[in-house]
């Protein structure tokens, strides 16, 4: 999991990215764009994003509650050594290694936390999927959208379908093993067929998976994870809305208002791609989507390309920073991290 493939294998989507982002970029307009900046509204930015990881931390409690009880403040410093982990590995291992960092720090099996990890993302998913009907639907109705063609808002309603109907599959998918042992009996004699040198270790693996999506026995509690998952995207939008004042972004609308469809759109896209393995932070992808969300509705491709950039350095820089400080603070450091994470992870796989 942690070979050199895997890190070549996201360096080439991440190069892929940065190529067209350069070759669809006015790079002076850009370069003018950046020294124009107000980067008075930077601070604040940062502060909302880090609101958003501590309703992170709320919903984890909430995901983790069933399993064991862990203080918002606890799993606050987790979630920030995750995201670290994530800015600098690549291929998303940063979550394995949150796992592995909770699991070292309370009794919870670093398979179970890779579970609740997984639960996280999927209503994740579905909430960034949610922004992106709500923005497609209010831009097209305000005309902003009129001129990228039909085709164009057609081809974003059906990938907006077709991401929505992935995420609920996997909830559904996960209820039904969960609520239904037979379903679960039928997936361990799977394991069986596997060679016997790794089947148990298989079988304790899926089992302690199992064990961390306790969350998902009834609905009611599926809907408090979607109602926890609001405030988490709403937050981490408000960052990029402020941020898009440092560009004057919203002045290019009018009503102003409409800034709001926009910054949904762009939140939800730049972050929807980040779910394909690539480079640490997803370099590349990340920057590209959020300028051609900005490009669709009428923005300069330099102030796009110059916008999108800030926002993910302002994205990964502090957080990244923090979760450092963290672990030079407590015992142990970001390789023994990842290196425990790593043996972990492959002693699990046989």
């Amino acid at each position: 999991m942690f070979k050199n493939r895997g890190f070549v294998f996201g360096l080439l989507i991440s190069v892929t990215f940065i190529g067209l982002f350069y070759f669809t970029v006015d790079l002076g307009e850009m370069k003018a764009a950046l020294i124009q900046t107000d980067y008075r509204f930077l601070a604040p930015g940062i502060a909302l994003y880090f609101v958003s990881v501590g309703f992170r931390a709320i919903r984890w409690q909430y995901i983790l509650a069933p399993l064991r009880r862990i203080s918002v403040l606890q799993l606050y410093s987790v979630v920030v050594v995750g995201y670290m982990a994530n800015n600098l590995l690549p291929m998303r291992l940063g979550e394995v290694v949150r796992a592995y960092y909770l699991s070292k720090k309370t009794p919870i099996n670093t398979s179970s936390a890779l579970a609740t990890i997984g639960l996280e993302r999927i209503y994740d998913g579905l909430v960034l999927v949610l922004f992106a009907v709500t923005s497609l639907l209010l831009l097209t109705v305000s005309n902003i959208t009129e001129g990228v063609g039909a085709v164009t808002v057609w081809t974003l309603s059906v990938m907006a379908i077709v991401s929505a109907s992935i995420f609920l599959g996997m909830i559904i998918l996960f209820t039904l093993i969960v609520v239904r042992p037979s379903l679960s009996s039928i997936l361990y004699k799977i394991i069986d067929y596997f060679p016997w040198q790794v089947r148990q270790k298989i079988k304790d693996f899926v089992g302690q998976f199992i064990y961390g999506l306790q969350r998902l026995k009834s609905p009611k509690n599926q809907l408090k994870l979607l109602l926890l998952s609001l405030p988490v995207w709403i937050f981490e939008g408000g960052m990029y809305l402020v941020l898009a004042y440092s560009f004057d972004i919203p002045g290019h609308f009018a009503p102003h208002i409409l800034i709001i469809p926009v910054i949904l759109m762009v939140t939800a896209a730049s972050n929807l791609i980040t779910a394909v393995p690539a480079s640490p932070g997803a370099v590349g992808p990340f920057e590209f989507f959020a300028k051609e969300s900005l490009l669709l509705v009428g923005i300069q491709s330099g102030i796009a390309g110059a916008y999108a950039i800030s926002l993910h350095v302002a994205l990964l820089l502090p957080v990244t920073f923090v979760g450092l400080c963290i672990l030079w603070i407590g015992p142990g450091s970001f390789s023994n991290l990842t290196k425990g994470a790593k043996d972990q992870m492959s002693s699990r796989s046989g």
